[in-house]
């Protein structure tokens, strides 16, 4: 994946006085910066000088006192460095609640390690961290470091309030650069105090916030980047890796990064010019040719992490590819383009932020680390493929939620351009299942359940297919978290004709799951999918997010055992609201019970006002799923 490059400050405090004279006690922090906080930055200041393209000083200074235990991993310092980031100098202290300094911090005191990580093969960064122990609280530490970058093509952004734990008794990020610097900015939620000033050879941009109280986290908060405080920077002309340029907007910006990072990388060796040729040479439609290829990558090539090259952000050749038989994502990608160019058929190589939560590249600012991975588009004359380069299981043409509903940044040789990956409707997302069950006197059921996974359902349990069979037990038992369930057959099948779906058939039994009581059984039929609760709160503050939209459809049948009736059984449920919909209905069929449940969940932004109609809603859904049927043994 990207290096998103300054995550590479992975500390995100500074302060404005030295800190080595002055004293921070902790009763002269107001009151109400000590509420629900478990951390408060007391004076922070990050300062980047833009001296050249190829030399930029970042001075920072901070104060933190840690309140609790619960707010020690703000004290954590962590800076990784490499070939164009120079660690210049760092210091600290440790002052005890009243201010008096405990213990001086000196680069020894830092872990100075490889920054290679569990999932990466090649890396070449490195990390200094350091965190204090054994400390009584609350307690204050004070950093300041400087690094000197080589390049100006990745500047940090400033977020003065990265958690929702944690105060703000001031903060300010100053930006200096030349008179004829070309500099962009953007300020996110920023409502604090902005100045710009200038001398004879600089322009000096200040932001600066103050009084800043922790926040209460509450239940189905939106992604923490619509409310955060940021300022984002960047430069038009840059220096990066021994290459020069310059942009304004992401479509300079693509142009930049085809020519100067990926075309010399995408020129296909012999071998693949007679394996593409060997593929494709009876196939006529370029969609079939793109599918065959996309197969021959899954089957070849397997993905690892590789953080090397010009600062993470270029890829592999595609010939070194060929040769190992692995890439991250940035290599496979562009490995897929390079066989697809044999057969001229263009593709998009396209970075986005990828994760669970969608984000997109922002349309107004252009910047190259707005990304973490790289996915491929394949713009035919009817559609536009998308492709995942990095998964072996993926069906053709599925993105899923790592990657779906969100602007990506396509680097093409006409330059960039921003596009939308595909939409997952809610009713697309759908899982669909059925079972037929025996409930017997003792209270045991056992049967066949049958479900079918589409959309994004369909991704979240595309990790089943092919793990060992004692792995799925192990993970259907944490699904079906149901007491005494003995899973005595597990089989999964792909069917992806029409559109990608799992089908997981298994055949259960489920020992006392029905609790007897003299002449009566108590049975909950919603054995399998039942709703969780969630808070009420009051005086909300921030909006709700539900993510993503879903279809649940339930349909269970159980034989009942010889002589028992229905003595007592839920009403039907029906309610529909803005946020979805949910039904509920239970009936006999000649000597079977039939439970039907449908649920829709919307996604989308809500006002705070409506959160306890929501909660509602699921809290309703909660307990209908806990509700039983009572069975009587006629005499």
């Amino acid at each position: 994946m990207l290096n998103r490059y300054y995550a590479c400050i992975l500390f995100l405090f500074s302060v404005v006085q030295s800190i080595a004279q002055d004293r921070f006690p902790v009763d002269e922090i107001p009151q109400k910066l000590t509420e629900r906080a478990n951390a408060v930055v007391r004076d922070q200041q990050w300062t980047v000088n833009i001296r050249s393209s190829d030399d930029v000083i970042l001075h920072v200074k901070q104060v933190l006192t840690i309140l609790n235990r619960a707010g020690l991993e703000h004290a954590r310092l962590a800076i990784l460095y490499d070939k164009s980031t120079q660690i210049k100098s760092i210091s600290g202290i440790l002052q005890d609640h009243s201010g008096e300094v405990i213990k001086k911090i000196s680069v020894k005191d830092f872990i100075d390690e490889s920054a290679v990580s569990h999932f990466s093969l090649f890396e070449d960064n490195r990390v200094k961290h350091f965190l204090p122990n054994a400390m009584q609280y609350p307690f204050t530490v004070s950093y300041e470091y400087e690094l000197k970058l080589k390049q100006n093509l990745v500047i940090p952004d400033w977020v003065p309030k990265p958690s929702r734990d944690l105060s703000i008794e001031q903060s300010s990020y100053t930006l200096r650069c030349g008179l004829s610097d070309g500099i962009n900015t953007k300020e996110i939620n920023f409502e604090g105090q902005k100045l710009e000033e200038k001398n004879d050879k600089q322009r000096i941009y200040t932001w600066t916030v103050r009084g800043i109280p922790a926040s209460k986290n509450e239940p189905l908060s939106p992604p923490k980047e619509k409310y955060q405080i940021r300022v984002k920077v960047a430069a038009e002309q840059f220096y990066y890796y021994g290459k020069k340029g310059a942009y304004s907007n992401w479509e300079e910006l693509g142009g930049w990064v085809f020519t100067n990072l990926l075309a010399e990388r995408q020129k296909p060796t012999p071998q693949m010019v007679g394996k593409v040729h060997t593929l494709t040479m009876n196939i006529h439609d370029d969609i079939d040719k793109v599918r065959v290829l996309y197969r021959y990558l899954q089957e070849k090539m397997r993905y690892v992490s590789v953080q090397i090259g010009i600062g993470g952000f270029q890829p592999m050749a595609a010939s070194q590819v060929e040769q190992l038989g692995y890439g991250d994502c940035k290599a496979l990608v562009n490995y897929m383009q390079s066989l697809l160019s044999i057969v001229n058929i263009p593709s998009y190589y396209c970075v986005v932020n990828a994760g669970d939560i969608k984000h997109d590249m922002d349309e107004n600012f252009a910047s190259i680390d707005q990304g973490n991975h790289v996915i491929l588009a394949v713009p035919l004359k009817k559609d536009t493929i998308w492709l995942e380069c990095t998964s072996q299981k993926t069906p053709f043409g599925f993105l899923g939620s790592f990657t779906d509903d969100r602007i990506v940044f396509a680097c093409t040789e006409k330059g960039g351009k921003l596009m939308r990956t595909p939409k997952v409707s809610t009713e697309e997302s759908l899982q669909k299942r059925h079972g037929q069950f025996r409930l017997s006197e003792e209270g045991d059921i056992d049967g066949l359940l049958s479900t079918s996974f589409y959309g994004n359902q369909f991704d979240n349990q595309l990790a089943m297919l092919g793990l060992p069979l004692q792995e799925q037990d192990k993970r259907l038992k944490e699904l079906y978290a149901v007491d005494n369930i003995t899973f005595k057959d597990i089989n999964y099948k792909e069917d992806n004709r029409l559109s990608p779906q799992l089908i997981e058939q298994l055949s259960i039994v489920i020992q006392k799951y029905a609790p007897k009581s003299g002449t009566r059984i108590y049975l909950i039929p919603n054995v399998f999918n039942r709703k969780s609760s969630i808070p009420i709160t009051h005086e909300r503050k921030m909006p709700f997010f539900i993510n993503r939209g879903y279809r649940d459809v339930d349909s269970l049948v159980f034989a009942l055992p010889e002589s028992y009736v229905i003595d007592l059984k839920p009403a039907d449920v029906q309610l529909d609201t803005e946020f979805g919909s949910f039904s509920m209905k239970l009936y006999l069929k000649g000597n079977n019970l039939v439970f039907y449940r449908q649920l829709i969940l919307r996604e989308g932004l809500f006002a705070p006002e409506k959160y306890a109609t929501f909660a509602q809603f699921i809290n309703t859904i909660y307990q209908t799923d806990l509700s039983k049927v009572v069975f009587l043994r006629r005499l």
